[in-house]
Protein backbone atom coordinates (compact mmCIF):
# COMPACT_ATOMS: atom_id res chain seq x y z
CA UNK A 1 0.00 0.00 0.00
CA UNK A 2 2.80 2.25 1.04
CA UNK A 3 4.31 1.84 -2.28
CA UNK A 4 1.48 2.65 -4.09
CA UNK A 5 1.11 6.02 -2.56
CA UNK A 6 4.68 6.25 -3.13
CA UNK A 7 4.67 5.93 -6.46
CA UNK A 8 1.27 7.92 -7.05
CA UNK A 9 3.27 10.67 -5.54
CA UNK A 10 5.45 10.55 -7.83
CA UNK A 11 3.74 10.45 -11.25
CA UNK A 12 2.03 13.27 -10.05
CA UNK A 13 5.14 15.42 -9.34
CA UNK A 14 6.66 14.41 -12.68
CA UNK A 15 4.40 16.38 -14.99
CA UNK A 16 4.89 19.62 -12.59
CA UNK A 17 8.80 19.81 -12.88
CA UNK A 18 8.51 18.97 -17.21
CA UNK A 19 5.78 22.09 -16.68
CA UNK A 20 8.70 24.06 -14.78
CA UNK A 21 11.57 23.12 -17.49
CA UNK A 22 9.00 23.93 -20.37
CA UNK A 23 8.69 27.18 -19.00
CA UNK A 24 12.23 28.19 -19.16
CA UNK A 25 14.14 28.86 -22.71
CA UNK A 26 16.89 26.38 -22.92
CA UNK A 27 20.44 28.37 -22.00
CA UNK A 28 18.54 31.79 -21.47
CA UNK A 29 16.79 31.46 -17.80
CA UNK A 30 15.86 34.18 -16.72
CA UNK A 31 16.92 36.24 -19.69
CA UNK A 32 15.33 38.16 -22.08
CA UNK A 33 15.94 39.31 -25.85
CA UNK A 34 16.87 43.27 -26.03
CA UNK A 35 13.79 45.08 -26.98
CA UNK A 36 13.24 48.59 -28.27
CA UNK A 37 9.61 49.88 -27.91
CA UNK A 38 8.26 53.42 -27.04
CA UNK A 39 5.59 55.89 -28.51
CA UNK A 40 5.80 58.15 -31.11
CA UNK A 41 3.92 61.62 -30.52
CA UNK A 42 3.53 65.24 -32.18
CA UNK A 43 5.57 67.49 -30.17
CA UNK A 44 2.64 70.55 -30.19
CA UNK A 45 -0.96 68.40 -29.99
CA UNK A 46 1.07 65.64 -27.88
CA UNK A 47 -1.52 62.78 -29.80
CA UNK A 48 0.06 59.92 -31.04
CA UNK A 49 1.08 60.02 -34.27
CA UNK A 50 0.14 56.38 -36.49
CA UNK A 51 2.75 55.15 -39.23
CA UNK A 52 5.94 56.42 -38.59
CA UNK A 53 8.51 54.51 -40.03
CA UNK A 54 11.05 53.82 -37.18
CA UNK A 55 14.44 52.38 -38.48
CA UNK A 56 17.26 50.80 -36.19
CA UNK A 57 20.66 50.08 -37.39
CA UNK A 58 23.81 49.57 -36.46
CA UNK A 59 26.38 52.90 -35.07
CA UNK A 60 28.74 50.91 -36.96
CA UNK A 61 27.95 52.39 -40.85
CA UNK A 62 29.55 49.43 -42.12
CA UNK A 63 27.13 46.16 -40.79
CA UNK A 64 23.97 48.03 -42.54
CA UNK A 65 22.63 43.98 -42.57
CA UNK A 66 20.85 44.44 -38.42
CA UNK A 67 18.26 46.98 -39.92
CA UNK A 68 15.47 46.74 -38.26
CA UNK A 69 12.07 48.66 -39.14
CA UNK A 70 8.60 48.99 -37.72
CA UNK A 71 5.59 51.43 -38.07
CA UNK A 72 3.83 52.88 -35.22
CA UNK A 73 0.09 51.29 -35.16
CA UNK A 74 -2.72 53.90 -34.22
CA UNK A 75 -1.61 54.88 -30.51
CA UNK A 76 1.95 55.60 -31.80
CA UNK A 77 3.41 52.95 -29.99
CA UNK A 78 6.06 50.69 -31.41
CA UNK A 79 8.22 48.00 -30.61
CA UNK A 80 11.14 46.38 -32.56
CA UNK A 81 12.56 42.76 -30.85
CA UNK A 82 15.35 40.48 -31.15
CA UNK A 83 17.93 43.33 -31.68
CA UNK A 84 21.38 42.06 -31.26
CA UNK A 85 23.45 44.40 -28.08
CA UNK A 86 25.88 47.41 -29.87
CA UNK A 87 25.57 50.96 -30.50
CA UNK A 88 22.58 51.97 -32.64
CA UNK A 89 20.90 54.54 -34.26
CA UNK A 90 17.64 55.29 -34.30
CA UNK A 91 15.41 56.99 -37.25
CA UNK A 92 11.84 58.29 -37.24
CA UNK A 93 10.11 59.47 -40.78
CA UNK A 94 6.88 60.17 -41.81
CA UNK A 95 5.64 62.74 -44.52
CA UNK A 96 4.20 65.91 -43.47
CA UNK A 97 6.86 65.74 -40.23
CA UNK A 98 10.69 66.42 -40.25
CA UNK A 99 13.23 63.38 -39.61
CA UNK A 100 14.40 62.69 -36.39
CA UNK A 101 16.91 61.12 -35.68
CA UNK A 102 18.57 59.64 -32.19
CA UNK A 103 22.38 58.02 -31.80
CA UNK A 104 24.33 56.60 -28.81
CA UNK A 105 21.61 54.08 -27.86
CA UNK A 106 23.22 51.39 -26.43
CA UNK A 107 21.65 47.79 -26.48
CA UNK A 108 23.05 45.55 -23.41
CA UNK A 109 21.91 42.38 -23.36
CA UNK A 110 18.83 41.30 -21.38
CA UNK A 111 17.48 44.71 -21.26
CA UNK A 112 14.54 46.19 -22.62
CA UNK A 113 14.56 49.51 -23.24
CA UNK A 114 11.76 52.64 -23.40
CA UNK A 115 11.74 55.27 -25.79
CA UNK A 116 9.16 58.15 -26.44
CA UNK A 117 10.04 60.61 -29.02
CA UNK A 118 8.04 63.84 -29.92
CA UNK A 119 8.35 64.74 -33.84
CA UNK A 120 7.52 68.00 -35.40
CA UNK A 121 5.43 69.00 -38.39
CA UNK A 122 7.29 70.61 -41.10
CA UNK A 123 7.05 74.02 -41.85
CA UNK A 124 5.75 75.00 -44.94
CA UNK A 125 9.28 76.73 -45.99
CA UNK A 126 10.95 73.13 -45.23
CA UNK A 127 8.82 71.69 -47.71
CA UNK A 128 9.86 71.34 -51.65
CA UNK A 129 7.79 73.06 -53.75
CA UNK A 130 8.25 73.12 -57.42
CA UNK A 131 5.78 75.37 -58.44
CA UNK A 132 7.12 78.07 -56.00
CA UNK A 133 10.80 77.54 -57.45
CA UNK A 134 9.21 78.90 -61.04
CA UNK A 135 7.02 81.70 -59.68
CA UNK A 136 10.68 82.84 -58.13
CA UNK A 137 11.84 82.35 -61.29
CA UNK A 138 14.71 79.62 -60.33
Amino acid sequence: MRSRKKLLLLASLLPLSLLATANTETGKRGKTDPVIAGMVSDASSKKPVQGVTVSISSANKNIDKDRKEVLTDAAGNFKVPDLPPGEVVIVLTKKGYKTSRKENVVIKEGVALKLNFDITEEDESDVFHPLMRMMDGD
